[in-house]
C-alpha cells in the first residue's frame, strides 16, 4: 500500500512540474505491430518460450514436449490516448528523467538454438521466424552435444530453408561444423541433440537503451524530446535486444533526442492529458 502510495505521489508530483500543450495535429490512430495477442492459455516449450501454439505436441526446434501456460494477455489501449507534454531541462532533471540521443552502433547479438545432427559433420536447427532478417549463411555457430557435452563446437551457418512452418513460424537452418564431432558418427547423429548459439555483430545499426522504452498493449513507444521542450510519444518496431540497447526498425532516425530512465511517469501524464484531449491520438 506504501509503495502504491508512493508512485501515486510521484505521479501527481510529475503532474505538476510538466506542462501540458495542445497537439496541433491528428496523430495515426492504427498502430501495426508485427506481435500477435497472446492468448490467455497456450502450449509452448520450457527450452523456447517462442514457440507458442493452441494444442498440444513437440517443440519442432529441440523436440521436448510442449507444456500449457496460462498468462494473461496484455491488455489492448484502443481507447486510451497520449497527449504530447512540456518540460524544461530542470524539470526532467526534477523527474529522473534523462536525454539521450539516438545512436548509430554496432550491436553484437547471440540466438539460442536447438537441433540434432544430421551426420558427424552437420547439425540442423531451427530458428523463429521474426529471427530470419539477422541470419545469414556463413554466420558462426557454437554450441555442445548431448552426447559429448565437455567439447566445444563450432561451425557455420551453410543452408537456410526458404520455407517457413505454418505452426509454429520456425525456419530450418543447417550448419557445418568445423571443427569434428569427435565420437559422433552418423549412425548416432539422429539420437545426438545440439543445444548452443548463433552470434554475430550487426554494424551501423540504429539503437536505444532498454529504459528509454514502453511496452504498451498495442506495440512499443518511445518520447521523442524536442528543442520546443515538447515530449512526443512515438511507436517504434523493435528488432533483438543486446547488452541492453535495442535494434531499432523503424520509427527513429540518429541523431533524434529521447527521453530515458523512469518513462513510466511521463507516460501517466501523457495519458493524463490524452483522456483530456479526445481528438489527440498517438503517433
Amino acid at each position: 500500500m506504501k509503495k502504491i502510495t508512493a508512485i501515486a505521489i510521484v505521479v501527481i508530483i510529475l503532474g505538476v512540474i510538466l506542462i501540458s500543450k495542445s497537439a496541433s495535429s491528428p496523430q495515426e490512430k492504427n498502430i501495426s505491430h508485427e506481435k500477435h495477442q497472446q492468448a490467455e492459455s497456450y502450449w509452448t516449450c520450457p527450452m523456447h518460450p517462442q514457440i507458442r501454439q493452441d494444442h498440444a505436441g513437440e517443440c519442432p526446434i529441440c523436440h521436448m514436449k510442449l507444456v500449457l501456460k496460462k498468462s494473461p494477455s496484455l491488455p489492448k489501449e484502443e481507447n486510451e490516448q497520449r497527449a504530447e507534454i512540456v518540460a524544461n531541462d530542470n524539470q526532467l532533471n526534477l523527474a529522473g528523467i534523462q536525454k539521450h540521443e539516438v545512436e548509430i552502433m554496432t550491436l553484437k547479438f547471440s540466438i539460442p538454438v536447438a537441433g540434432r545432427f544430421i551426420s558427424s559433420a552437420q547439425v540442423a536447427f531451427q530458428i523463429y521466424e521474426s529471427d530470419l532478417r539477422y541470419v545469414k549463411t556463413g554466420l558462426s555457430f557454437k554450441g555442445e552435444s548431448s552426447f559429448y557435452p565437455e567439447k566445444e563446437i563450432s561451425g557455420v551457418i551453410s543452408s537456410i530453408d526458404s520455407i517457413v512452418d505454418p505452426t509454429s513460424r520456425t525456419v530450418r537452418i543447417i550448419g557445418s561444423i568445423k571443427n569434428s564431432a569427435d565420437n559422433i558418427t552418423t549412425k548416432t547423429a539422429i539420437e545426438t541433440g545440439f543445444r548452443g548459439n548463433i552470434e554475430f555483430n550487426l554494424p551501423n545499426r540504429i539503437a536505444i537503451p532498454e529504459s528509454s522504452v514502453l511496452h504498451t498493449g498495442n506495440g512499443d513507444l518511445v518520447y521523442v524530446i524536442k528543442d520546443d521542450g515538447k515530449l512526443i510519444p512515438q511507436n517504434v518496431k523493435l528488432g533483438l535486444k543486446s547488452e541492453g540497447f535495442y535494434d531499432v526498425i523503424s520509427g527513429l532516425t540518429a541523431g533524434q533526442i529521447i527521453s530515458s530512465g523512469p518513462n513510466f511517469l511521463v507516460d501517466s501524464e501523457s495519458k493524463i492529458l490524452g483522456a483530456a484531449q479526445p481528438n489527440y491520438h498517438n503517433h
